[in-house]
């Protein structure tokens, strides 16, 4: 596992000066004029940016100014049931940035929040990003570029190939390396930061969310897990990752550890089924 060693930084864009106006501008220019290869004229979206929000109320406003503006891109927010004044920083900028905000009556954790979301999503390819601030918009291009060329089905950030602007604590780094390993042997998937919240996948893929079985954050190596089962491409794409200036992670470890271990036995069990079954089929196209 590479590990990048880089100063300490905190969210790429905490207030848009000019000079930051003007990096985030000819970034998008580059987003804009890719898009526009892909329009095809149907007045939809081509990229649906989903953000789950929960008690983010210090840094959601500063996340949801810096994400480009266009005719070709939606943004959704889906706030699972915020106790704090989220709700009320989004509402500052919704009209702005024309936002679609989806309140949830009561709380359904990460992946459900992820997952009505994405229900709602119009785009072609859609992008998840988490809310508080650690992901750059800036990123984006480098995700939805082998979607849209058809290079992957489920394009996932990754810290390790891009840059990590903050100290990664060891017991994360030592349980996203097991992690990476057990995958690997068990599975055939080389995915390095397989927890990481920034993705895009073709819109395609989306009916595997259906039955995802955890609402937390082992969500994220359900859905790896899934697209790979159904033999779709996946592909780790180099982002940026930033510290986080305000809250704390919300990821409880045992929990986590736990849902893991229960997520990657279920789905080896359903891999070594799928395989038998395909096994009887080309036995019995033999003998027919």
């Amino acid at each position: 596992m590479k590990i990048l060693n880089l100063e300490k930084q905190t969210i790429p864009f905490p207030e848009l000066s000019n000079t930051r106006k003007r990096v985030l501008k000819e970034n998008y220019q580059k987003l804009n004029d890719f898009l526009r290869n892909f329009n095809n004229k149907e007045n939809q979206p081509l990229i649906s940016i989903v953000l789950p929000v929960y008690n983010e109320q210090n840094i959601i406003y500063s996340v949801l100014n810096n994400l480009p503006k266009n005719e070709l891109i939606e943004i959704i927010v889906v706030d699972d049931h915020s106790s704090d004044n989220s709700v009320k920083e989004i509402e500052k900028i919704r009209n702005e940035k024309q936002i679609r905000l989806i309140k949830h009556k009561r709380n359904k954790g990460y992946g459900g929040a992820i997952k009505t979301g994405v229900k709602a999503a119009k785009g072609k390819v859609i992008i998840t990003m988490d809310s508080d601030g650690q992901h750059s918009p800036l990123d984006i291009l480098s995700l939805v570029k082998p979607v849209f060329e058809g290079e992957a089905d489920f394009a996932i950030g990754s810290r390790y190939l891009g840059a990590n602007y903050y100290d990664l604590p060891l017991v994360t780094r030592l349980g996203e390396a097991i992690l990476e390993k057990v995958l690997q042997i068990l599975f055939n998937i080389k995915i390095m930061n397989n927890q990481n919240g920034f993705r895009a996948f073709n819109k395609k893929i989306v009916p595997l969310f259906d039955d995802t079985k955890y609402q937390g954050f082992t969500f994220a190596t359900e859905l790896i897990l899934k697209t790979s089962l159904y033999g779709y491409k996946i592909k780790e794409c180099p982002i940026k990752l930033y510290h986080r200036q305000f809250g704390s992670s919300k990821v409880n470890l045992i929990t986590l550890t736990l849902d893991l271990l229960s997520c990657i036995s279920i789905h080896y069990v359903k891999k070594i089924k799928m395989l038998l079954f395909k096994s009887k089929n080309s036995e019995f196209r033999r003998n027919a």
